[in-house]
């Protein structure tokens, strides 16, 4: 019953997705982030039927485009992206570490979070396009596992990373998470690896290296800009991750045309 509601607890904070309603207790919360990758396969598995459905229809790339920009959204409604227009907010500020803390919990859109969300939008287009157009089934295939490997990664990348407050809401979600929840979670990303490479090891080698490689930049932006990390900017790490994956594999797709 304890997972349940922690399954429950999982998809009603990250997802859209109808959940059984309860009284949440702080005990509920320990294993939620162990199913948050299973927000990111819901999304995946999305994706994957819709365009290897559609792929051969003959539609416009356009409107295949969108359909699979969509899912996400649908799915999350947004969550993430919140956190990526707040930081951006933050960061293009200039100024001192508590005032980009205090821009985080402003509830108002500032005109850098709208240029930086449109920017987003073009290059998650543009790159899902070149993975549509020449990556074939197996380009597929990993856009739609690239979702819960970034979602497992962000969840270690939650529970390890300083945290810039004492409080707020990433501290609810990982005060009670234990060493059992990262070797689950360690499990998982190793597991959607796996498939990964059987599908295309080379691909997943560079799209892994490039994950790698955006997640030690992210520490060091963080630590330097906040000092730690926060919720707003584990949405940031999702929303980012995802892009800077598909980025890599439309250039993968390109190469191996």
């Amino acid at each position: 019953m304890k997972l349940f509601k922690s399954f429950a607890i999982a998809f009603s904070i990250y997802s859209k997705i109808p959940m059984p309603r309860f009284d949440w207790e702080e005990e509920d919360m320990r294993f939620h982030l162990i199913f948050f990758p299973c927000v990111g396969m819901v999304i995946g598995g999305l994706e994957y039927l819709l365009l290897k459905g559609l792929i051969s229809q003959e539609l416009p790339l356009l409107f295949l485009v969108a359909l699979a920009g969509v899912i996400p959204l649908l799915v999350t409604g947004g969550f993430h992206l919140d956190g990526l227009m707040d930081v951006q907010d933050a960061l293009c500020s200039y100024k001192p570490k508590e005032e980009k803390l205090a821009i985080l919990k402003d509830p108002h859109v500032g005109a850098f979070a709208v240029i930086s969300l449109l920017v987003y939008v073009l290059l998650y287009g543009g790159a899902l396009s070149l993975v549509l157009t020449h990556g074939g089934v197996a380009g597929i295939a990993l856009f739609a596992f690239s979702f819960p490997a970034c979602r497992a990664l962000g969840a270690l990348v939650m529970l390890k990373l300083k945290k810039a407050k004492t409080d707020g809401m990433l501290r609810r979600e990982t005060r009670d998470a234990g060493t059992a929840v990262m070797v689950v979670l360690a499990a998982e990303l190793l597991c959607f690896l796996g498939v990964m490479l059987w599908i295309d090891p080379w691909g997943t080698l560079i799209l892994l290296g490039v994950l790698l490689i955006f997640t030690i930049y992210y520490r060091w932006k963080m630590y330097r800009e906040f000092g730690g990390v926060t919720g707003d900017t584990t949405g940031y790490y999702i929303t980012c991750s995802e892009l800077v994956v598909l980025m890599a594999l439309a250039a993968w797709s390109m190469i191996c045309r």
